[in-house]
């Protein structure tokens, strides 16, 4: 009976919300392919004849993925791309679209790379791109049991037999554009990264790069296309059985690609001169210099290593700072070799701060790498001095972040009515209300849930930037975990620039601030209790792999309304910060905090594959 009434509560509320509406064809507005090749075309003949590359910081999801669009259709030769993750949805299929168009229609080469992990693609799709020519050609990195699509008995086979060469991925992003245009950061292609989920959004970072010299990043591209570890479709076991029996649809028709017409208003803006000019011309900065940094391919068949490509650089360049070190990262597990760098500098030069910026519980995605940290967090402040701040999910300044409205007023895919997109934390009630426009008339929404859903769009941080001494920046896919340090590959560039820099450590410190992210801190001394807490959990984390003490010395920390954020040691400190508890907005039996807290007491043994 149980069962029943669970199912039929979700066929109601299924049947009672309405949803967006299929694209049919036949769309009033047609999708424009017109790029502005102009535009790119005299920026490059500047940037030319100064030699000196152009940057631009990409914060905003909608404007990162308006400008693919538009250089996927202002592309004259070749796209090439590579992605730790391309899920084929309303983002992954509209980009998808645009590469086909730019290939069929105006012979642009396209090279797709893409890890097999996480990538559920069908067949019979591969096998229709496999036939468009060999000016279209997609590979995979690393695939299961050489299929596109194998089984779970073929996973779990292919996992027992090698659970090397099964765990180490591609994670690196790039989307080079003429060999001369590039866009790298943290984001993957999916509506996740694109502000398009009436749920759960990553708050991530590109960096749009006009370079001078294509040289080293297209030697980058090639040394990964060129890898045994990269596999054409066509020799994948299940497309190639499907290419040999020729039995799949090869309709290239628009509705096969879109199944909701949602982006007319980013398609209208990818072809609109003057708004490419505005938005993305125009804020470009010149810096000084670029220098792109790389694991070569052949990390997958060292790993785990202890010296990769890009984490020997990145520690190089951090041990030399002066003043500070500001480290954006959405998921913070530190290694012995990072944690002796932070100790190594703070040593060398007292003064020097480390300011982390990484997710709470509630804005993760991943609460085994947040029960990591938790676990280890003593260490972080009290013996690396680290100052931490964590983003919370629904920031204050959320609307300045993403396009927030939109999906507090967008009708759901039918797929957003699945239970599981429900979140499980508490918004906070000292929010101020937000006020709707739906077209009709403005409405307040209370709780700041999706007015048709009643489910809260949220944000995930997933930028992974650093910046040194406001003199060097970093932009990549590296976060500061064990798995990108010894397994996966990654990809990033360092632009020695002060105004960049300046640039990308005000965007950071935008994201730290008291209504937009809790400070982590030591909690308020209290004589007797604290000196026993203080013993029974040193003790505790004492042991290798097992942490069972469960109350933490540090907590998490939210500035009193009308209060000065004054920093930790101060006077006022305590008065002026409330102490909200180690998972702020998560109710203690949610399956977030359990699963941390038991993870962070039995599971540390798997912390090098975090």
């Amino acid at each position: 009976m149980l069962l029943l009434s669970v199912f039929s509560f979700i066929s109601c509320r299924s049947n009672s919300i309405p949803t967006f509406e299929p694209f049919d064809g036949s769309s009033a507005t047609p999708f424009s392919d017109a790029g502005t090749f102009r535009v790119w075309r005299e920026l490059l003949e500047e940037v030319t004849l100064a030699n000196k590359p152009r940057a631009l910081l990409l914060d905003h999801g909608e404007e990162s993925l308006t400008l693919r669009i538009n250089l996927i259709r202002s592309a004259k030769k070749s796209i090439s791309i590579q992605t730790f993750s391309w899920e084929f949805d309303e983002v992954g299929k509209l980009i998808l679209w645009e590469l086909i168009q730019a290939n069929q229609q105006r012979g642009i080469q396209v090279k797709l790379l893409i890890d097999h992990m996480f990538n559920e693609h069908q067949p019979e799709v591969i096998a229709l791109l496999s036939t468009l020519g060999p000016s279209f050609e997609i590979k995979y990195f690393n695939p299961s049991a050489k299929r596109l699509s194998p089984s779970f008995i073929e996973k779990l086979s292919d996992l027992t037999i090698d659970f090397h060469d099964h765990n180490v991925r591609l994670h690196n992003k790039l989307f080079l554009i003429d060999n001369c245009i590039a866009l790298t950061g943290g984001r993957n292609i999916n509506n996740h990264y694109f502000d398009q989920v009436i749920g759960m959004n990553y708050k991530d970072r590109d960096v749009l790069l006009i370079l001078p010299s294509s040289t080293e990043i297209t030697n980058c591209f090639y040394s990964y296309w060129n890898s045994n570890n990269s596999i054409s479709t066509r020799e994948l076991i299940d497309v190639k059985k499907l290419l040999a029996e020729n039995n799949f649809s090869k309709s290239l028709q628009k509705k096969r690609f879109f199944e909701y017409d949602i982006f007319k208003q980013i398609s209208a803006r990818a072809s609109n001169k003057k708004y490419i000019h505005d938005q993305f011309v125009v804020p470009l900065c010149e810096v000084e210099r670029v220098e792109w940094i790389y694991d070569l391919p052949d990390k997958v068949d060292r790993a785990p290593v202890s010296n990769s490509a890009v984490t020997t650089r990145l520690l190089d360049l951090m041990k030399g700072a002066e003043t500070d070190v500001v480290i954006q990262s959405p998921y913070v597990v530190l290694s012995s070799d990072i944690q002796k760098a932070f100790a190594e500098l703070k040593q060398k030069r007292n003064n020097v701060s480390v300011v982390i910026s990484t997710n709470s519980l509630a804005a993760t995605d991943n609460w085994i790498t947040y029960a990591a940290n938790y676990k280890e967090k003593r260490v972080y402040l009290e013996e690396l001095n680290l100052e931490m701040w964590e983003f919370k999910p629904i920031p204050t300044d959320i609307s300045n972040m993403m396009n927030y409205q939109q999906l507090l007023t967008r009708l759901p895919f039918k797929r957003e009515l699945a239970p599981q997109n429900l979140i499980s934390f508490k918004t906070n009630k000292t929010l101020p209300e937000f006020s709707v426009n739906t077209g009709i008339d403005k409405i307040k929404t209370r709780g700041r849930k999706n007015i048709h859903l009643q489910t809260v769009p949220y944000l995930s941080l997933h930028a992974k930037s650093l910046v040194i001494d406001e003199q060097i920046a970093f932009v990549g896919s590296y976060n500061l975990d064990p798995r990108s340090e010894i397994y996966n590959t990654e990809l990033g560039v360092i632009i020695y620039d002060e105004t960049f820099s300046s640039q990308l450590k005000q965007s950071i410190n935008n994201d730290i601030q008291p209504q937009n992210s809790y400070l982590i801190e030591i909690k308020k001394e209290r004589p007797l209790l604290s000196k026993i807490n203080m013993i029974l959990y040193r003790i505790s984390e004492s042991f290798p792999f097992i942490d069972l003490w469960p109350i933490r010395a540090h907590s998490s920390f939210e500035l009193k309304r009308g209060k000065e954020p004054v920093p930790p040691g101060h006077v006022d400190f305590f008065h002026n910060w409330k102490d909200v508890g180690n998972f702020p907005g998560l109710p203690f039996f949610t399956k977030k905090q359990m699963s941390a807290r038991i993870f962070k007491a039995t599971g540390m043994i798997f912390k090098p594959l975090l």
